[in-house]
């Protein structure tokens, strides 16, 4: 499966990561030995079903190495969405007919090639839309127990949003401005159901709205079938965000290296 990894923006000076960035890419944020972005790459390229990997929002590896080399980097186009659409048509113009396409963010650096590959697994055979995942906070702060992560409250259950998903290529052809507004939205889900319908923001505000609300939404949208995939783990959804949450990283990184050295 071809993949799609997002690099694009620049924390500016009221971000509370710039001191950390100091107006170069989050991407090159510093984990240990390895940049952010290595570590992601790492994952990816160490993953049994991940094939071109199209990096969009740097122009050139800015010194980093990778396991082996990108298939194509592509300029930040100015929005998340922008950098999906991109990725979707660099692949498209080399294979016309390609179908479920990964995407992931660069700010996932816990990320594995095991956690890449059950993922993958588990939406097979790819005869859904869309597959995004929710992280439970039970699993979150199992895995994580001071990461701070902000959570949604659903019925019966509080989640926080992955940041890596598949989805059909073709869906780039339709719906571009909700795709805007869905992402944009992507970590309030609040602001996620008054994009999609009055019903659903009003059942999110009395902690009625559910995960078959979601996808039953979803698939009306998109006129196709989409999944949630709510057993997915931590490190798909600890992403980087605030400082407190990169040095929980770095640290977490650290302990598994030393351990590893044992």
């Amino acid at each position: 499966m071809d993949c799609i990894v997002t690099a694009g923006g620049l924390p500016g000076p009221e971000d509370s990561l710039y001191p950390y960035t100091q107006g170069k890419p989050k991407a090159l944020l510093d984990m240990g030995e390895r940049t952010m972005l290595e570590r992601v790459m790492d994952a990816l390229q160490t993953s049994n079903h991940v094939d071109r990997i199209v990096l969009v929002g740097l122009e050139d590896d800015m010194g980093m190495n990778f396991k082996r080399p990108i298939d194509q980097y592509l300029p930040d186009h100015g929005s998340l969405v922008g950098n999906v659409l991109a990725g979707i048509e660099w692949l498209r113009q080399d294979e016309p007919n390609i179908e479920s396409v990964l995407f992931c963010t660069s700010d996932l650096p816990a990320l594995t090639g095991a956690n890449v590959d059950s993922f993958i697994e588990r939406c097979e055979p790819f005869d859904k839309g869309i597959y995004y995942i929710f992280v439970t906070r039970e699993t979150m702060e199992a895995r994580f127990p001071d990461s701070k992560r902000t959570y949604v409250k659903l019925k019966g259950v509080e989640i926080a949003g992955g940041d890596i998903a598949i989805a059909q290529a073709d869906l780039a052809d339709t719906h571009e401005e909700l795709w805007r507004a869905l992402t944009n939205a992507r970590k309030h889900a609040w602001k996620l159901a008054r994009v999609i319908g009055f019903r659903l923001l009003l059942k999110f505000l009395f902690r009625q709205l559910s995960i078959n609300d979601i996808e039953e939404t979803a698939a009306r949208i998109i006129d196709r079938p989409a999944e949630i995939v709510l057993d997915a783990p931590a490190e798909m959804a600890m992403d980087v965000d605030r400082p407190q949450q990169l040095e929980l990283l770095r640290a977490d990184l650290q302990r598994k290296h030393d351990d590893a050295q044992q």
